[in-house]
Order: structure tokens, then C-alpha cells, then sequence
């Protein structure tokens, strides 16, 4: 990709952020492509994407500064404009083997931080529906490190292979799952079920072992419309037992980015059935700017929590259960 290119599809992804503002509740992503090439092999070249939302900037890939703390997938540290930002082998983290350098340096935003992803080129944008991405097979999974969150087959053949970002985030960066404050589990919460929803296999891991560190049952889906179908059933189940489902569940948690639904849409649907009311919907997702908060609160979420923050996230999901209690015990005064 040369100079001009690269430019003008940077420009085309900042206005794809503006566009995807208005694609909050209508199941609808963009995705940044980018390839990863075999030098041996032309076939074994493949296409790899995230969500146009987490790119902040495009650049060339600069010499990078090393540190003692490198590991195999941290390439170093990239100097923009007086920041020293984490970059990330995307080649190795993949197992691709290549004797051409990656030459493009992918800035990000995910869970209020800033880190970059080392590639070898950037192949386009793709406006996507979400009930057309699917869960890869066991065996695309497998052979990818299980480093996959999602897959979809393009109209031109191609497959695009959509990254788990918190899944590479925590193998390269870390986790801080262990920040857990140990008063936490005096939380005065009660037995009720708390679902939540993620396609990333990591995220789900790191909530189950929050809830089950405050000693909260749970149940989880992997994408949004089966959460949507496991919670009209728990709904259904308590209307035949003639109770209020909000005796039964106390919270409900959802990722935004999920394959068949993503979290605005479930969200909505959840909202707009009223044997949900009095549970409140706690997004908690890597899109973590002002502007993803802002429209979790136009579908009607109750609270927006960015990732891998265990203190913040059981902090604020108890302040939502509480709140939400509060208010259902003066309704029913």
C-alpha cells in the first residue's frame, strides 16, 4: 500500500467511525480488513479484521524502541507523537512465518487504553450484518490458536477472519483479573442470577470468575441471539411458575460486538418486552469511548462498563442492582 492509499483509507475509516455511530441498533458493523502474508506460500496469505470503531490511526510502522519486558508477540514500543504505545506482532502472535516485515501500524482503543498491531497490509473496510457473521468452526478455531471470535465469508469468496482482541490483548499484554478486592465479596448482593453475554471465550472466562468471586450464580451465552433466546425462555419459565422474572434474575450484562446480534439490538429487544422490567442491562465491551457509551444509553442500557476492569466492573454492576432494587421495592409500596 503505498503513501496515497493509505492515506486516503485512513480518511475513509475516521468517516467510517462517524458513519458507524448510526449503525447502533440496526445489527450493522464495519470492519477494517487486514492481511497477514505467507512469504512461501501466496494461498496461505489470509484476511483477518476488526471493528473500524477501535482504529484511531493508520501509519507506516516506525523503528520501534525495545525493552527488557519484551516478549515474543511485543514487537516494542511505537513513539506517537510523545506516547509510547505497546505494538503487538500480528504475524507471530498468528504463527505466520514471512520474510517480509509488516509495514503498517494499526493504532487502537480498546478498555481505555492504547496499543497498536504490527501487519503487513490493510485490505479495504467492510460494511457488514452481523446475522451473516457466525462463530468459526472447531477445526479454523483450532488451527488459529483459538484466537478467532467470529468469521464470515465475503461476496467475493474471500473469508474474513475477525480477531478476539481481548483474547490477544491478554496473552501479550496480560491480565489484571487479579486486582479483585478481596471486600468485594461483602457486596450485600443476593442469590439471583446474573446472565451475561460475550463471543470471546477470554471475556466470558474473566466474568464467571468475578461472579463467582462475590458468589453470584450465572449463565452465558456466546452471541447475542442465543442470549436473547436462553432469556425469553427464562422469562417464559416464570410466567407459567406465575412469578416476576425479576425475582429469579437480578442483572443482565451483554458485550456490544457479537455475531448473529450484537448488544444494541439485544439490548433493545429487552427493553421493549416488559417481563425484563426492573432488571437492569449492563453493557460491558472494548468499545469504551464517549461516543459507544452514549449509544448503549440510546437502546436503553442501564450502565456501560469498558473490559478487563474487574474492580470497576462488579463496583458499578452492583450499583445498578442496588439502584434497580431500590426502585422496584418503592414501586411496590
Amino acid at each position: 500500500m503505498n503513501n496515497t492509499d493509505q492515506e486516503s483509507l485512513l480518511t475513509n475509516s475516521i468517516q467510517s467511525v462517524t458513519d458507524s455511530t448510526r449503525l447502533a441498533g440496526t445489527n450493522q458493523l464495519e470492519i477494517l480488513m487486514f492481511k497477514l502474508e505467507n512469504s512461501d506460500d501466496d494461498d496461505l496469505t489470509e484476511l483477518f479484521g476488526i471493528n473500524v470503531f477501535k482504529v484511531r490511526e493508520l501509519v507506516e510502522a516506525p523503528e520501534l524502541t525495545q525493552t527488557p519486558k519484551n516478549t515474543e508477540f511485543l514487537a516494542g514500543y511505537a513513539n506517537i507523537r510523545g506516547k509510547a504505545i505497546p505494538v503487538i506482532d500480528m504475524p507471530k502472535y498468528c504463527g505466520i512465518k514471512s520474510d517480509c516485515a509488516p509495514k503498517i501500524l494499526a493504532i487502537t482503543e480498546f478498555n481505555r487504553s492504547t496499543q497498536a498491531f504490527l501487519m503487513h497490509d490493510v485490505a479495504g473496510i467492510e460494511r457488514l450484518d452481523w446475522n451473516d457473521i457466525q462463530a468459526p468452526p472447531d477445526i479454523i478455531s483450532a488451527e488459529h490458536g483459538n484466537m478467532l471470535t467470529a468469521m464470515t465469508i465475503l461476496e467475493d469468496g474471500r473469508m474474513l477472519l475477525i480477531v478476539d482482541v481481548e483474547k490477544v490483548l491478554v496473552d501479550v499484554l496480560g491480565s489484571n483479573i487479579d486486582e479483585l478486592d478481596e471486600d468485594q465479596e461483602e457486596h450485600g448482593l443476593d442469590g439471583r442470577l446474573v446472565f451475561f453475554a460475550d463471543d470471546s471465550s477470554v471475556a466470558r472466562m474473566q466474568v464467571a470468575k468475578i461472579l463467582d468471586h462475590v458468589g453470584v450464580p450465572h449463565q452465558c451465552a456466546a452471541n447475542g441471539q442465543d442470549a436473547l433466546t436462553a432469556l425469553q425462555y427464562l422469562a417464559d419459565v416464570a410466567d407459567e411458575d406465575g412469578v416476576a422474572l425479576v425475582t429469579r434474575i437480578q442483572a443482565i450484562i451483554t458485550d456490544v460486538e457479537m455475531p448473529m446480534m450484537d448488544g444494541y439490538v439485544l439490548t433493545r429487544n429487552i427493553k421493549a418486552d416488559s417481563r425484563f422490567n426492573g432488571i437492569p442491562v449492563m453493557m460491558h465491551s472494548s468499545l469504551s469511548a464517549a461516543e459507544n457509551i452514549r449509544l448503549g444509553m440510546k437502546v436503553g442500557a442501564d450502565g456501560y462498563m469498558p473490559k478487563l476492569r474487574p474492580t470497576e466492573f462488579i463496583s458499578e454492576l452492583v450499583k445498578l442492582i442496588q439502584e434497580a432494587n431500590a426502585k422496584n421495592a418503592r414501586k411496590a409500596a
